[in-house]
């Protein structure tokens, strides 16, 4: 027995190989699907069903939903072969690469979709026969790469934040202690400057008292030393 979801044109190709293959189709959805809804509600049996046949391009489901539907189906019946028709999806599409990662072989994206599927329903295709599926490691290394790069120009441009902050912080006290040296020196020279004038002054007192008779005779009368 079959179980699908298609849209109209894929499941007319679907609805001819079964007929060749007398395999009996137990439930058909056609159009748009939201296939977590389908799974969960619709009035199937899918413990009777040998295969699951699903064109992702009838699906409304985000890509993330696709996957963990797809999963989840795989893990509760685990009697049923899933076939995945993908006509015209890159090798490289992000459902079609999570699913061959998880271990499901039987996708299909040829346009000449009949001979795949007829070979995924008998056999089933092996992870030899879908090697294009599989993430290419450039890509993954280049992501890698590009990653290291950005994290390191990040941690660089916090380094030279963290070390233009310190250096600032560093630099005041510097700058305060410069500063009041400045002053310091500035305060000293003055104090000099007084003294020197003021030796100077005293001096040329002296000198003139001791040379004019009459200023000497007069500072001993005040001093009484006359």
């Amino acid at each position: 027995m079959l179980s699908y979801i298609a849209n109209i044109n894929t499941a007319q190709i679907i609805q001819a190989i079964c007929k060749r293959k007398n395999i009996l189709i137990l439930n058909s959805q056609e159009g748009e699907t939201d296939i977590k809804q389908y799974i969960k509600e619709t009035k199937v049996n899918f413990n009777l069903i040998k295969y699951l046949v699903i064109d992702i391009s009838a699906l409304i489901n985000s890509d993330t939903e696709i996957i963990e539907s797809i999963y989840n189906f795989s893990k509760l019946y685990t009697r049923a072969r899933i076939v995945i028709i993908a006509t015209g999806y890159d090798c490289q599409n992000a459902i079609l690469t999570n699913l061959y990662d998880l271990g499901f072989y039987n996708i299909i994206n040829d346009l000449e979709l009949e001979e795949k599927l007829n070979i995924a329903l008998d056999t089933g295709l092996q992870k030899k026969d879908v090697k294009e599926f599989e993430k290419k490691v450039e890509v993954i290394q280049k992501e890698s790469k590009f990653n290291k790069i950005t994290d390191k120009l990040k941690q660089l441009k916090t380094n030279k934040k963290s070390k233009s902050k310190k250096e600032t912080n560093t630099d005041m006290p510097t700058n305060k202690v410069y500063l009041f040296s400045l002053l310091l020196e500035a305060i000293t020279r003055l104090v000099k400057l007084i003294c020197y004038a003021l030796v100077f002054t005293l001096t040329s007192i002296g000198l003139t008292i001791l040379l004019n008779q009459e200023l000497r005779e007069l500072v001993f009368q005040i001093f009484g030393l006359k």
